[in-house]
């Protein structure tokens, strides 16, 4: 799969071309220093080296490291949630694991850096919003060992290890294999035991 390019936030109306393209330089080399070096290990002044723009260019931008981060990471994360769409309980998850891993797929080191710096904030918060989204959509199973809370913690930190897995693993199996695997071993068992709300 060829991969995309880096995503960075929509351009504005009337925003200058140069901002674009200082912006996705600037993201592309928080991406190749962040696999290289690990973010913690990066100054604004590698950043600003590696895209081939000045220090305080890089500030007319972005306050700091952080915020540039946050921005790649949540343009990333804001069209992956577009691509998936709402959570529902009918759903069938092979699909929706599919759609996941072809996108971690064309997206491969970006993914890569969003799951080492998910500490840092953005895929953090995606992830508490997964897991409040699963808690909406499910309920307890009467009867059932398995307490919502703990499903929906478990569906959302078991899916990013299996990603983890299959990158790290310069991904041995096709998405649509890593959709069945995600369908099999981690939604399907869970929504098993629980019930739709209604």
């Amino acid at each position: 799969m060829t991969p995309t390019p880096l995503k960075t936030p929509k351009r504005a109306a009337g925003e200058d071309l140069r901002v674009t393209r200082t912006r996705r330089a600037l993201g592309e080399a928080l991406v190749a220093l962040t696999l290289e070096r690990g973010f913690e290990h990066l100054s604004v002044r590698d950043l600003a080296e590696r895209a081939g723009v000045g220090y305080a260019t890089f500030f007319r931008h972005y306050a700091s490291k952080e915020a540039l981060l946050e921005a790649v990471s949540e343009a990333t994360l804001r069209e992956l949630t577009e691509l998936l769409g709402p959570l529902s309980a009918t759903d069938d998850p092979r699909g929706a694991g599919t759609r996941l891993f072809r996108h971690a797929a064309a997206n491969a080191a970006l993914y890569r850096v969003l799951l080492r710096t998910r500490h840092h904030g953005p895929l953090q918060r995606a992830l508490e919003v997964a897991a409040r989204s699963f808690r909406e959509t499910f309920d307890d199973r009467p009867g059932s060992a398995v307490p919502l809370e703990v499903a929906a913690h478990h569906v959302v930190h078991a899916c990013v290890a299996l990603l983890e897995w299959w990158l790290e693993r310069d991904m041995p199996y096709p998405p649509e294999r890593m959709g069945d695997v995600f369908g099999a071993l981690i939604v399907g068992p869970t929504k098993a035991a629980l019930q739709a709300k209604g």
